[in-house]
């Protein structure tokens, strides 16, 4: 099986070129499939016609490594609305943005007004008051993006 870095190696050059960010490149087996899922974001998002040029330039240069893969799905794809934030960089990308955070005790949601000293600040609304919180980078179990309804 061709690995991951490998791939990331072949797809880095036509993301650099055409300002797109590779989040996550990993092997899945599902329902019996071999998939080879491939996450692409942009800043201010990512469409379908973009996700299908990224598609079809790694498909023509994984064509070169045919005898090292196995029947496999190639899946180019968006990490979604609400993607996780796995960083401090991906957490400051998020300032301004509307997050969801987890930790032990709580879950809140709101927008993230600011990420300094490890601190993060998120404005909640608390029975249609606006509050602003803070919490330790420490106590957070998961933070991602969240679509506000």
């Amino acid at each position: 099986m061709l690995d991951v870095k490998k791939v990331e190696e072949l797809i880095m050059p036509y993301l650099k070129e055409h300002d797109l960010a590779l989040y996550e490149v990993k092997w899945v087996k599902e329902f019996g499939f071999q998939i080879l899922r491939v996450l692409v974001d942009k800043k201010g998002g990512i469409d379908v016609d973009t996700l299908a040029l990224v598609n079809d330039y790694l498909s023509a240069k994984l064509d070169a490594y045919e005898s090292e893969l196995p029947d496999y799905m190639l899946e180019v794809s968006s990490p979604g609305a609400e993607k996780e934030l796995r960083n401090k960089e991906e957490i400051l990308d998020a300032v301004g943005e509307y997050v969801n955070i987890k930790t032990k005790d709580m879950t809140y949601e709101g927008y993230l007004l600011s990420y300094e000293n490890d601190t993060l600040i998120v404005e909640i609304n608390i029975k249609g008051r606006m509050k602003k919180v803070s919490i330790l980078e420490t106590d957070i179990k998961k933070i991602r993006l969240a679509v506000k309804i």
